[in-house]
């Protein structure tokens, strides 16, 4: 969810491809500490990235996250919170029933570079390149500013991760929301 969003929340367009809106929700914590579910109505994917606005229900959905259109580069440290594959077994019980989900996973690392062409089996071409993989699971999470003065800031959407062909190094990708034309009053998606 975004601070001041209008009932928007993003996500990564690759997640988005396999949600039908009248038929999924989005969970976000309510202002009494509860998870509550939001039902998605439409859903905006961009063109060429791989990211999408998830259109809500009409409702009150606190959040601290705002998007930063600042250009960000190498260096700069982020957080970010996820639910990587590595911890469904926690969400399944003996019985095979749902449980409650599992605590939020905990990543932070540093912008390894900027990426501005097309990546294999990543779709799109404004990428920072980050230095800790989250894992699969944890794509269309945002990837949190450390700066200071931006606590709570969104830089980026995670979309994924690489390995070396010698299995030496991972890394993560996110989309650049810099790159992204949210602010325009004509832009992706809010244009009418």
């Amino acid at each position: 969810m975004l601070k001041g969003g209008g009932g928007l929340a993003m996500t990564a367009r690759h997640v988005a491809d396999s949600l039908m809106p009248g038929k999924a929700a989005v969970l976000f914590v309510g202002n009494d500490g509860s998870w509550q579910p939001a039902a998605i109505l439409g859903i905006d994917k961009h063109s060429t990235q791989d990211v999408a606005v998830l259109r809500l229900e009409p409702g009150d959905y606190p959040s601290p996250f705002t998007l930063s259109g600042f250009e960000e580069y190498a260096s700069l440290h982020y957080t970010l919170w996820g639910y990587p594959d590595a911890v469904l077994h926690e969400i399944d019980g003996p019985d095979g029933r749902a449980l409650q989900r599992p605590d939020l996973v905990y990543s932070e690392g540093y912008i390894r570079r900027r990426i501005t062409r097309r990546l294999p089996a990543v779709q799109g071409d404004r990428f920072f390149e980050l230095s800790t993989v989250s894992g699969g699971g944890c794509s269309g999470a945002p990837v949190i500013s450390q700066r200071p003065r931006d606590h709570w800031k969104v830089i980026g959407v995670y979309v994924g991760q690489c390995r070396s062909e010698n299995n030496d190094l991972a890394v993560g990708y996110a989309v650049r929301i810099s790159d992204l034309p949210v602010d325009a009053p004509t832009g992706w998606p809010f244009s009418a």
